[in-house]
């Protein structure tokens, strides 16, 4: 015999066939299931936050390194604008100055066409921003439907 009084035959006391308030043993083992479900949600969110967290440093390391690429690129073609309106000056005059102009013109006009370069490669290269976070909520999603969503037929 139990110590709840509960025959041998009958069923075990805390069993899912238990009516309601049929001894405490049936709901401990609910209060139990309970704190594992929301000790196992808890452990879900921390995970995605720190999946999220991770990302988030990665996206603003990439944005301050496209920041320096655009501020290059800004800087370089200032110059190439600046040295290609003095080279027009110079070439109306009547000496060989404009070579150092010329010269100058196409060297910042080569670092911002490869600064621009770059940028485009990176850009093209980079995934979505929080795409692992996003991915791991509908992997969430579909195994909760799977487990949870079919019970309800």
């Amino acid at each position: 015999m139990r110590e709840t009084g509960a025959s041998s035959a009958g069923p075990a006391s805390g069993d899912a066939t238990d009516p309601p308030g049929n001894g405490a043993t049936g709901s401990a083992g609910i209060k139990e299931l309970l704190g594992r479900l929301a000790a196992s949600v808890a452990s879900a969110a921390d995970t995605r936050v720190q999946i999220a967290a991770l990302e988030f440093a990665e996206e603003r390391d990439r944005a301050r390194d496209r920041l320096v690429l655009v501020l290059v690129i800004a800087i370089a073609a200032t110059f190439a604008l600046l040295a290609a309106n003095t080279l027009v000056v110079a070439l109306l005059w009547d000496r060989l100055g404009w070579i150092t102009l010329a010269l100058l013109t196409l060297l910042w006009g080569a670092v911002a066409a490869l600064a621009g370069r770059q940028l485009a490669i990176r850009s093209r290269r980079e995934q979505t921003p929080f795409s692992a976070t996003l991915a791991e909520f509908g992997r969430d999603r579909a195994w909760l439907m799977e487990r949870f969503g079919k019970r309800r037929s």
